[in-house]
């Protein structure tokens, strides 16, 4: 089965997993580039990924497909759909 190679891991780098401090309890939250937000371990807020990488959806011909449904060109509209696909799974 392909995989697009954006989301395949195989084919990420060391700083495609990186940590986000909690702003509101300071512990560390760990990331893929792909995770859209996180829920943090100590106080159960919502953290969002400052580095989300939407990867080819900006111009990849199947972003819909791969995404999940409608994709806009603009980066905002590609991270909701990243997000509402995350919540799917």
């Amino acid at each position: 089965m392909f995989r697009c190679p954006g989301q395949d891991q195989r084919y990420w780098k060391p700083g495609d997993i990186f940590e986000v401090e909690c702003r509101d309890f300071g512990c560390a939250v760990e990331f893929f580039k792909d995770e859209p937000r996180l829920r943090c371990r100590g106080c159960g807020q919502m953290v969002t990924n400052p580095k989300i990488d939407s990867g080819c959806a900006k111009w990849y011909q199947y972003a819909e497909q791969c995404l999940g449904g409608p994709v806009e060109r603009t980066n905002d509209s590609i991270r909701e759909g990243v997000a509402d696909k995350k919540k799917a799974r």
